[in-house]
């Protein structure tokens, strides 16, 4: 599985639709000022939306605003069929020429939400991923096509947006793991290990490990990375500087903060922070 848990797209948007397995799982992450409409043709055993872990039925859209962290598909050589559109949410802005109203509930910091499709509205989205699957770059038509798209993405959020992660079916043990995950988020600037976890929540560590991989499919370390790198997004974008950000979350050093921020993202704390303020500015 891939070290990195942030990804960057650099294209106003992309689109695809997979029917196959996965030779490179991906594990929990996150996506930089993009946000993402997920269209699942498969079940779905174990999605992870912020905090919570649950099975989500197939023909179900998930949308997944910026900055939140998600896993959705993720057991190698399982098939998975779905489309899938990541936007980013800065050139989105800027197309329309507001501030995030029209789409307000990608902004960053909002929540994530599923809805389940209606056979009309499913086969009206898979009529508009396809079309724009078939054009190779963003020509007249194909932004045509994308708007047009937007703006069914967002009729059918409107009338639709019910269901919250929590609506969805959870197993004792994935409730377990959500607990788990909850705790960490609350706790995230302290100095968490597999032991102390383990004890607080009264199992043996190599059990607890085992049942959080199980569902996260990760282990507790590298989640607990992902989530203070997440962390350390957030303050950066706050105006926290760098050192001041490697103190708070509990970091050693600021040469050990560097060097993990840069292997999970691609990009340096302080290189994150100059590109987000410049991009910040130009809006």
């Amino acid at each position: 599985m891939t070290n990195d848990h942030t990804f960057l797209v650099e294209e106003p948007f992309s689109v695809a639709y997979r029917n196959n397995s996965t030779m490179d799982p991906v594990g929990p992450h996150i996506h930089n000022n993009v946000s993402e409409f997920y269209l699942t043709l498969s079940d779905l055993p174990d999605v992870i939306l912020n905090d919570r872990v649950f099975e989500v039925p197939s023909h179900t859209l998930i949308v997944i605003p910026q900055f939140c962290v998600h896993q959705l598909y993720h057991e190698k050589d399982t098939v998975y069929e779905r489309y899938v559109i990541n936007v980013d949410d800065r050139w989105l802005n800027a197309a329309l020429n507001d501030s995030g109203e029209t789409f307000s509930y990608l902004g960053s910091g909002s929540d994530p939400f599923l809805i389940a499709l209606d056979p009309k509205s499913e086969k009206e989205l898979s009529m508009y991923f396809d079309k724009l699957i078939d054009c190779l770059k963003p020509t007249p038509r194909n932004l045509s096509t994308f708007f047009e798209m937007m703006e069914k993405f967002d009729e059918i959020v409107r009338k639709n947006r019910k269901e919250a992660p929590e609506d969805y079916m959870t197993s004792k043990s994935q409730a377990f793991v959500s607990d788990v995950i909850s705790y960490i988020n609350a706790h995230i600037q302290e100095n968490l290990t597999v032991s102390g976890l383990s004890e607080h929540f009264f199992l043996n560590p190599d059990y607890f490990s085992r049942l959080f991989k199980k569902h996260a499919h990760v282990s507790v370390s590298q989640y607990i990375t992902m989530q203070k790198i997440s962390t350390a997004q957030t303050l950066l974008r706050s105006g926290m500087t760098v050192a001041q950000v490697q103190e708070k979350l509990g970091y050693s050093s600021y040469a050990y903060f560097f060097k993990t921020f840069q292997k999970n993202t691609g990009i340096s704390p302080s290189k994150y922070k100059t590109h987000y303020n410049s991009v910040k500015s130009e809006q």
